[in-house]
């Protein structure tokens, strides 16, 4: 190869090189790609972090929520109460919002827990507001091996507000091994996995061409096994069922930690409702916890595919626990299972999907259609509504 050749294949590869970087700096600078926890995060040692304003729909607060929302009638909780998958305008609060006729703030953001929730109710809450509805997710509230970021944000460095209320409500404080923000560091998902969710360009291509990232981004990843749901209900991977089982077994020292942590929560929440705001909670299921209860139900529980069908025995476990701890606690609740019931077989009568067919653990509008129907029959229960 001559000269003139190896020079004229140099500069290709220099203007590809450029032409790359130069992509990427303008992908990042003016898109949320790379869209992960670090990058689309506003540090909040209160709360772990908020979102930052790269992402469409959020208010100066660091909240999904049009700017001027008042906070009379409040909504705290994560990813399902944020919204995945949906706008803004067809996450829960904002459906709820139109039903009652009354504007809704909302706090979700996915990485929260349990730890978050107490620190927005004790010190993101205005004199003004009246109401707050927790939802409760207990698939991944009690943990932070992959889903609360936050809480472990909050755990590993607690400032002056937290030790105090460590003190205060002695609270369990269970040390997290696998670090913080660590879905941003995934070594399960693959080498292409990581770079499809670090590298802006790439992240950008792989959500334009319907790729997601669900797969790749459980740990222990798609090659576990993916289950078909009979009906056309779409897939749950293997891996998303026995994540949600160790996120729900009090044999896991963080797990036992949070469950001895929640009654302190829920009875310090009661002093609140009777000194000042009102507070309810509703607890939502997971998609396959959805599914289980849909087929049994129906008697067709043989249907399933065993893993899936074997793999509920925690999570109902944990339903029942929470259950029993809001009972004791005073607090108003509702659980939601009647009603993505109900919105479940509403959609296969009409041909609406109440999740996405491929996996993924957040709904589609009419999912939080259902949220918001518990949330509505919360009111209710709370007086607040007819």
């Amino acid at each position: 190869m001559s000269v003139r050749t190896c020079m004229k294949l140099l500069t290709v590869v220099v203007s590809i090189a450029v032409a790359l970087i130069v992509g990427e700096i303008l992908v990042r600078t003016f898109t949320i790609y790379p869209n992960t926890l670090a990058s689309n995060r506003i540090l909040d040692e209160n709360i772990g972090f908020r979102a930052s304003q790269k992402i469409p729909e959020v208010d100066a607060d660091g909240f999904r929520n049009p700017e001027g929302v008042p906070k009379e009638i409040v909504a705290i909780g994560d990813s399902q109460t944020f919204g995945f998958n949906v706008r803004s305008d067809a996450a829960w609060p904002s459906l709820l919002s139109r039903a009652i006729g009354k504007p809704i703030y909302n706090f979700g953001s996915g990485g929260y827990g349990l730890i978050v929730y107490h620190g927005l109710l004790k010190l993101y809450l205005k004199p003004e507001t009246r109401v707050a509805i927790v939802t409760l997710y207990p698939a991944n509230d009690f943990e932070q091996f992959y889903a609360s970021d936050a809480d472990c944000l909050v755990l590993d460095n607690p400032n002056a507000f937290w030790k105090a209320e460590r003190e205060r409500l002695k609270l369990e404080w269970p040390a997290y091994p696998v670090g913080c923000l660590h879905n941003d560091d995934n070594s399960e998902a693959g080498f292409f996995g990581n770079l499809t969710r670090h590298i802006a360009m790439l992240a950008m291509a792989r959500d334009a061409l319907g790729l997601g990232s669900a797969g790749p981004g459980i740990p222990g990843g798609p090659e576990k096994g993916v289950i078909e749901i009979p009906d056309g209900l779409g897939t749950v991977n293997v891996s998303r069922i026995e994540m949600h089982e160790r996120s729900t077994d009090p044999a896991v020292p963080e797990v036992a930690a949070m469950m001895k942590n929640l009654p302190i929560f829920l009875a310090d929440w009661k002093k609140m409702s009777e000194t000042g705001v009102r507070i309810g909670v509703v607890v939502l299921p997971s998609r396959e916890r959805v599914i289980h209860d849909y087929f049994a139900r129906k008697g067709r529980l043989g249907e399933l595919d065993p893993r899936l069908a074997n793999g509920m025995a925690k999570q109902i476990a944990m339903e029942q626990f929470m259950r029993d701890t809001l009972e004791k606690s005073g607090l108003p609740f509702v659980f939601a299972n009647e009603d993505l019931y109900r919105h479940l077989e509403f959609g296969l009568q009409k041909g609406i999907p109440l999740y996405p067919k491929a996996d993924n653990g957040h709904p589609l509008e009419l999912g939080y259609t259902a949220y918001a129907s518990a949330a509505r029959r919360l009111l209710i229960k709370m007086g607040l509504l007819k």
